[in-house]
């Protein structure tokens, strides 16, 4: 197998936080205020939050193998769409950042929850260029497609014995908005883990809050399990991919991101299905982010005239010994 060796950065977007409560005018406003020494104290600690994206998942350097798709097992899959399945063709790709992602935090307080409580939006402004080889012969001059996308996330906090706490957390809605915006729409994702030892959780739309004990939980050493629904409105369609970032642990402990092509059921266009053995990690519980990544077929497998179209969703799970 060629190796995308030229590809060593990959914007998989950040996560970013949109707050119940806070109007469009106070986004878009021209002359935004100076922040308070309340509100910068929350931005400092959402900058350092577990809940938040990290840093490193706005570049694909910490993929091993370079923007090299891990191939599904078509045995386990099967498990999910029986014998009729349709696998991606062969591509390889990576997002490359051009400049740091610019970020808004719209901070709110106190918020809807009354005396002690904020409600914050987080905007990310993400430029930068998709670069793919669908023909097996394009490592040395790939096709590059530049793109504008904003993701946006909502958060409630409240703050307890002086201290802020995440006390709701929305998914990030990631899409791309150069060339008319995206087509794609994210119908559903659902995710669970394989032993059954924490129950099935169901998103619908990426405005909903979830508690903390809400989020998606598995075992250590537990199959990741997600199913999804996703479509586009454009003639080509689209694919779903499955990111999970988080760290390692032990003595050489790093970042890991992986990324893999979902498998579409066979009798229904629009669904998704993806399987990922988790690290049977010690201590805990550990806080990984899990994103669904909707690309236009024509993003993918078009010539040089296709532009790009893509909508993630990213949420925080966690692992819990």
């Amino acid at each position: 197998m060629k190796r995308f060796s030229i590809l060593t950065s990959v914007v998989l977007a950040s996560l970013l936080l949109t707050a119940a409560g806070c109007s469009k005018d106070s986004v878009l406003s021209d002359t935004p205020q100076e922040p308070t020494a309340e509100q910068q104290e929350i931005q400092a600690f959402l900058e350092t939050s577990e809940y938040a994206l990290p840093e490193e998942f706005h570049s694909d350097q910490d993929y091993e193998d370079q923007g090299v798709l891990a191939e599904p097992d078509e045995n386990v899959v099967s498990q999910d769409t029986g014998e009729a399945a349709d696998f991606l063709p062969w591509v390889r790709f990576v997002r490359l950042a051009r400049v740091r992602p610019q970020t808004e935090y719209v901070i709110q307080v106190p918020g809807a929850g009354g005396e002690g409580t904020a409600d914050v939006r987080v905007i990310h402004h993400i430029v930068g260029a998709f670069i793919v080889d669908n023909s097996r012969d394009r490592v040395v001059n790939p096709f590059v497609r530049q793109f504008t996308s904003i993701a946006t996330r909502n958060l409630m906090l409240r703050k307890t014995d002086g201290a802020w706490t995440v006390e709701k957390v929305s998914p990030t809605d990631i899409l791309s908005t150069n060339d008319g915006g995206t087509t794609i729409h994210i119908a559903g994702v659902g995710t669970r883990g394989s032993s059954g030892t924490h129950p099935e959780v169901r998103l619908a739309s990426p405005d909903t809050l979830l508690c903390p004990d809400e989020l998606p939980r598995y075992a250590p050493g537990d199959t990741m399990l997600v199913a999804a629904r996703a479509a586009s409105s454009a003639e080509d369609g689209c694919w779903l991919f499955l990111h999970v970032h988080g760290a390692s642990y032990g003595p050489h402990a790093h970042v890991i991101h992986w990324r893999i092509p979902f498998v579409r059921d066979g009798s229904d266009p629009n669904l998704f299905f993806a399987r990922l053995p988790l690290p049977n990690v010690a201590g805990g519980p550990r806080v990984i982010h899990v994103a669904v990544d909707g690309i236009g077929w024509n993003t993918l497998f078009g010539d040089e005239t296709a532009v790009y179209n893509s909508r993630m969703w990213s949420v925080p799970c966690v692992i819990v010994p």
